[in-house]
């Protein structure tokens, strides 16, 4: 496959990105939200395996994304194309978003469904689309990892039927459609006949709205409809009339999606997008340009913009100063707190020593913050595995927080 673009990117200069700011902030938090919004109910039921008995008692322990500070996680919409040959669809949509849980920020590229790539042995030279009929959600995070040099971790994919029932249930959406659209596909079972105007969608309808292709602009402007008619569906799943309908559309949602998404990664991941502001997030379209190779149209990857693209859009996040930390090893085994200690410096703090606490009889471990306004304390008890967290303010303290390490803190890294 071709050449990556890591996290280690040069820049010969900065330049700015064309980001969609406000309006494109607008855009990829809807597309987020309105994919999640309605699985973060689950909270009310489904968490506990009472509602859907879909829920898994493990996540209640399990910390959210396995315990990462940053997420990435790619969004697939797969068409109803495989229905003819009982097999599977191609990628109708493409989003790609960066979860930071520390610094409260998403960002996110949406990728046009006819990007080519070159997928090797599992298909050649084809349309990212592709990958998802050849060898789904993990070949088409392969594909993604080529193009801009970093691997999901995370998928979720809904397909077109899933996608129609959900419109349904939460009664329609009202839109304003901006042109005429007529198009009639009978081998691709695609049918759109929609007028100019204020238009009230059900599930049909809305399908051939996202799904309208014939434009100047092909899939830019599609993909400017899509995320236009996702701000209403968000809008629509949260008025108060579809509260009691809930239960139903939890269920629906489920039935057509398939994710390697714990409960918890998605209740967390709703309840972020929920609270950001304009400002914490950040969205932009796949640098790329249309090209007829072979009499097929593509969408090239611009592959001079993309290191700058990804460095800019994934890793110019501001990230809060860490604390110091000591590192003091209570539990009498020889090197835990060492290994405590490594387990530290690979999330990023600074570990200034690491001695021995002042007995060998602790068996659970502690955390004291050591002066007033020092953050991050819940973050390192996870990593330790320790709930006991204080502040006491202690100028003499050599580091801003004191790490104990009981004999369950061994343990848990041990195992690690």
């Amino acid at each position: 496959m071709g050449p990556l673009y890591g996290r280690q990117v040069g820049m010969s200069k900065k330049r700015s990105l064309r980001m969609q700011s406000r309006a494109g902030a607008i855009n990829i938090k809807l597309a987020i939200f309105a994919v999640v919004v309605i699985l973060a109910a689950i909270s009310a039921g489904t968490f506990l395996g009472t509602l859907t008995g879909r829920g898994r008692i493990s996540d209640i322990w399990t910390p959210p994304f396995e315990g990462k500070r940053v997420a990435r996680i790619l969004l697939l919409g797969e068409d109803d194309s495989g229905a003819r040959t009982k097999s599977g669809g191609l990628s109708d949509t493409i989003f790609f978003i960066s979860v930071n849980l520390d610094t409260k920020q998403v960002a996110g590229i949406s990728i046009p469904r006819d990007t080519r790539v070159d997928l090797n042995g599992y298909g050649g030279i084809c349309k990212i689309n592709s990958a998802l009929k050849l060898g789904g959600p993990s070949l088409t995070c392969l594909a993604i990892e080529d193009l801009t040099g970093i691997r999901p971790d995370y998928y979720l994919k809904t397909n077109l039927d899933g996608f129609k029932k959900t419109v349904d249930l939460v009664g329609g959406v009202d839109l304003y459609v901006e042109k005429n659209m007529h198009y009639d596909d009978n081998w691709g079972n695609l049918h759109i006949h929609l007028k100019k105007g204020r238009q009230h969608l059900n599930g049909e309808d809305a399908m051939g709205y996202v799904r309208f292709r014939h434009d100047k602009l092909g899939d830019i402007t599609r993909m400017e409809r899509q995320q236009k008619f996702l701000r209403a569906l968000a809008k629509q799943a949260l008025t108060p009339q579809n509260l009691p309908r809930l239960p139903k559309i939890i269920d629906s949602v489920w039935d057509n999606i398939e994710t390697n998404l714990t409960t918890k990664d998605l209740i967390t991941l709703a309840k972020l997008v929920g609270e950001l502001e304009g400002g914490q997030i950040k969205a932009a379209t796949l640098p790329a340009t249309p090209e007829m190779i072979g009499g097929i149209s593509y969408m090239i990857a611009d592959t001079e913009k993309m290191p700058e693209f990804i460095q800019e859009l994934f890793f110019s996040q501001v990230l809060p100063s860490l604390p110091s930390i000591e590192v003091l090893n209570g539990s009498g085994i020889p090197g835990g707190g060492m290994r405590v200690a490594d387990a530290l410096r690979a999330q990023g703090y600074n570990v200034v020593q690491v001695e021995n606490a002042d007995s060998f009889t602790y068996k659970s471990s502690r955390i004291t913050g050591n002066k007033d306004g020092v953050t991050g304390l819940d973050n390192i008890g996870r990593i330790v595995n320790s709930a006991h967290i204080e502040i006491r303010a202690n100028p003499s303290a050599k580091a801003d927080v004191t790490v104990i390490v009981g004999k369950d803190c061994v343990v848990a890294a041990g195992d690690g």
